[in-house]
């Protein structure tokens, strides 16, 4: 139990390591390349879904260890069998989608509880940079009143 849970406070702080480097590198590194700011939010959005897309494989990278190097547990349901069946997983859990045809057994089922606490709030993260982003660089046409005859 104790591997587990060191296991999920490194995944934590790893992944919010990640996810504070790259949104720092948006706000400030970013800044100095020139572009249209409609491009920059798009970069933003891509850049964004990038960083959880690497913290969703660093989760997965955590699943295969923790199945055949550290015997955590296993996975009920469907066979996994290889990294895109832990990336897949991990996708499920990160994003608290749960669609339940594979299933962590004994001490991954900690590690999958804490990868979606810590995804929920990566996302909401990244959904207020993003919202902030456009507060700043979205340029909102003024509405036209209308006609009063």
């Amino acid at each position: 139990m104790l591997v587990a849970v060191l296991m999920a406070v490194s995944l934590v702080v790893v992944t919010f390591l990640i996810h504070y480097v790259a949104l720092r590198w948006m706000s400030s590194g970013m800044a100095h390349i020139p572009m249209r700011p409609d491009m920059r939010i798009f970069v933003i959005v891509l850049m964004a879904l990038a960083t959880h897309l690497v913290e969703i494989g660093v989760y997965a990278l955590a699943y295969g260890l923790g199945e055949n190097v550290f015997a955590l547990g296993s996975f009920s349901g469907r066979a996994v069998t290889g990294s895109l069946d832990y990336l897949y997983f991990s996708i499920v859990s990160y994003t608290s989608l749960g669609l339940g045809d594979i299933s962590p057994t004994e001490h991954l089922r900690f590690i999958t509880g804490v990868e979606a606490l810590n995804g929920l709030l990566l996302i909401a993260w990244s959904g207020s940079f993003t919202y902030m982003a456009m507060g700043r660089l979205w340029t909102w046409q003024t509405c036209v009143e209308p006609d009063p005859r």
